[in-house]
């Protein structure tokens, strides 16, 4: 398990079947089709379906959100939360770094948040996920707070959280980016 919660990219080969490396990702709702998809996807790298941050455990698998897909195959995911106008940013996903597909499913995120008159994007990451922390500011969120040793707390919740990553470095602090809007 690379990171604990968020942009967790699978690496190594990736069975593309077939399609062309020039293809744009295709985002649209999670249908209730999907859904299996979505717990297997939280599963495979999360340990679960529920998400700790901020000392609170969210089950992420009923969120509303987003699927990228290429040539009709899954691909990526998004999971929200919208509450008091905050857009939470639970969980993403992709099976194809450095392919557009991260930034596709932030990119409608801000759009909805916009549409919905959300003031602010926001989502916690951990201090070892480096690729999560550099994409989060690529695609134009800014740290907002360093929590540290918050991790405690959501292993307390979550106790499958590691205390290290595959690479040996201990998950100890939350980090928190946002996006301000103009509404």
């Amino acid at each position: 398990m690379r990171g604990c919660w968020l942009v967790a990219e699978t690496l190594g080969a990736v069975d593309d079947g077939g399609v062309p490396p020039d293809s744009q990702p295709l985002v649209s709702e999670i249908t209730p089709a999907d859904r299996d998809w979505v717990a297997t996807t939280l599963v495979q790298e999360w340990t679960s379906t529920s998400v700790a941050r901020g000392g609170e455990l969210v089950e992420a698998a009923g969120l509303s959100g987003y699927l990228a897909t290429l040539g009709g195959r899954r691909v990526g995911l998004v999971l929200v939360n919208v509450s008091e106008g905050e857009f939470e940013v639970v969980a993403i996903s992709t099976t194809r770094p450095r392919s557009g597909v991260g930034r596709a499913l932030m990119e409608r995120c801000f759009a909805e948040a916009r549409a919905t008159a959300c003031r602010r994007v926001w989502v916690v990451t951990t201090n070892n996920n480096v690729a999560a922390i550099a994409f989060y500011q690529h695609v134009g969120l800014d740290l907002l707070a360093l929590h540290r040793n918050a991790v405690r707390a959501s292993r307390k919740l979550k106790p499958t959280i590691p205390v290290r990553d595959a690479e040996g470095v201990r998950i100890d602090h939350e980090i928190e980016f946002e996006l301000l809007l103009q509404t």
